[in-house]
This record gives C-alpha cells, structure tokens and sequence, in this order.
C-alpha cells in the first residue's frame, strides 16, 4: 500500500509539475483561415467530395509560366483513404485511378490501410517516407518550449523530407513519367505535408509559378478541424499531462512559410527544382521531358 501511495504521489507531483508548465508555455495560435490563399480564377471542380476521405484535390488546371495549363483528372492529392465509405469507394472508381501511392510510414499504413476499388483495382504502391529521429527535441519542445515546433517545421521540410527522401519522390516522379499509371493519387495521412512536397516538386517541374503552389498548398487548412481531431486522438495517451493538440498547433495547420522554406532550400543547395529531381532523385531530363507531355495540355 505505501508503494502505491508513492507512485500516486509522484503522479500527482508531475501532474502538478505539467500544470503549472502549462500556464507558462502557451503558444500563440494561428487561424487556419487567414493562411488560405484563394486565387480569383481557380477551379471551382478543384476539391472533390469523396465520402471518407479529406483533403482530396485535383493538382490539375493551373497555368505556367510560359502559358500552358496543367491536364485535369491526371494527379490527385488525398489524406488517408483507409476511412472511405461505399460511396466513397464508388466515387473513386469513377476516377478511373491507375496508381495510388501512399507516403504513410508502415505502422500509420498498418493500423489503416488504404480501401481502394477492386472492379478495377488500381496498382498500390507503399513508399513510407523515412523520417528522422528526432524524438528527444520533440518532447522538449512538448513539454518546455512549444514554440519550437513552429521552427521545427520547415526543418521537416527541408532536412527530412526534401535532402532524407529524394530518392521516394523519384520513385513516383519515374512512374508519372508512364502515362499507363494515369490517373495517380498521391497521400499521406493529412494530405499536407510528405503530399505537399510531391505536389510542390510535380508543380514546379511542370512550371507553375511559385506564389500558385504555396496557394495550392494552402488550401488544405480548409480541412483544418478534421486534423485537429486527429491530433486529439493521439494526444489522448499523454493527456494526464494537460497536453491539448491545439498546444501543438504548428504540426496541424498548412503554414506557407513552411513550404516557402523547402523550395527556398531547393534552390540555395541544388539550384533548382529540375537539378534536385536530377541529382537527387534521379529523374533525368528525358523523364522529365515525359512527365511534362504527359501533364501539360497540348
């Protein structure tokens, strides 16, 4: 009985340690509204309703810079499609999706794997984008200094994802190049991050101007409550801590400056996207010229 006593009491002290850490560590919040970038001659067919998915747009019908437009119903970008209803499931065949590739890690894509059409059945390609471990920053910054993970981000989506996993983007940059794998999804979990930088990498091969992709990207705090939920979900093992999801904000919302700072860092190390996809990804120039045929309007 005493040693219980002694575990509750040292609960009790480091519930009221988190309290109190808590008071002192508030983050200031962004609205997920003001961050949306909404272009005057968008698409209106842009986000499409598929019951049991979020997050699940065309990348298709932008202009580029020398005056083209990119082909619609050719890529799309999604969260997580293990939730899709029989609706759902209908809706997407009539996309006549030929390739899905899923960037969730194996334990994200084992606890919900993708349900797909079966009549027919598109080719699945898991790529689980590796991250790097950076775990004992991340539970500082929990715990200490939330602001940080604000700064943390464009790390992610420089160091980790962008320099950690080029050769994954090359991966589904080789198969875009193959007009057999048309129409393509492209997803994650949140269809915002890993998804982004796809998206970004696609759209800048393809010539879309820079201010257009941040505003693409942008669009997904459209679905800004739908992954807060989430995060209230995972936070729930740690929530004798006082640790709320809105306490971690940053990793939930789709800041433009995050992405800003992964092309930014593109350009000052490989100079540019095409060299980066090159280099690092290999992706030569005649896939390249491949993708572009098969992504632009004639």
């Amino acid at each position: 009985m005493k040693r219980w006593i002694g575990v509750l009491g040292a609960v009790g002290a480091l519930v009221g340690i988190s309290s109190y850490i808590n008071k002192r560590n508030k983050v200031e919040r962004i609205d997920p509204e003001s961050l949306i970038i909404r272009l005057p001659d968008d698409l209106p067919e842009r986000i499409l309703t598929v019951d049991g998915a979020i997050n699940f747009r065309d990348i298709g019908g932008y202009k580029t810079a020398d005056g083209q437009r990119v082909r619609t119903g050719r890529i799309y970008r999604s969260g997580a499609l293990g939730g899709l209803s029989t609706a759902g499931l209908e809706q997407l065949g009539k996309l006549g999706i030929k390739l899905v590739c899923d960037l969730r890690s194996v334990e994200e894509q084992t606890d919900a794997p993708d349900k797909l059409p079966t009549d027919p059945a598109p080719e699945y390609l898991h790529l689980p984008l590796l991250a790097a471990e950076n775990r004992r920053q991340r539970i500082s910054a929990l715990f200490f200094n939330r602001s940080q993970f604000a700064a943390m981000m464009p790390d992610m989506y420089t160091r980790v994802i962008v320099d950690g996993n080029a050769h994954l983007y090359g991966d589904i940059l080789r198969r875009l190049a193959n007009a057999d794998n048309l129409p393509t999804i492209i997803h994650c979990t949140a269809g915002k991050d890993r998804t982004g930088i796809a998206v970004m990498l696609i759209l800048s091969l393809l010539g879309v101007s820079e201010d257009v992709i941040l505003a693409d990207y942008s669009l997904s705090n459209i679905y800004y409550n739908s992954f807060l939920e989430f995060g209230r979900h995972v936070i729930k093992s740690i929530a004798w801590t006082g640790v709320t999801a809105e306490d971690i904000q940053p990793l939930f919302i789709s800041n433009p400056v995050y992405l800003k700072a992964a092309i930014d860092h593109i350009h000052r190390k490989y100079g540019s996207v095409e060299n980066y996809l090159r280099s690092a990804a290999g992706v030569n120039n005649e896939l390249q010229a491949k993708i572009k045929a098969n992504l632009l309007e004639i």
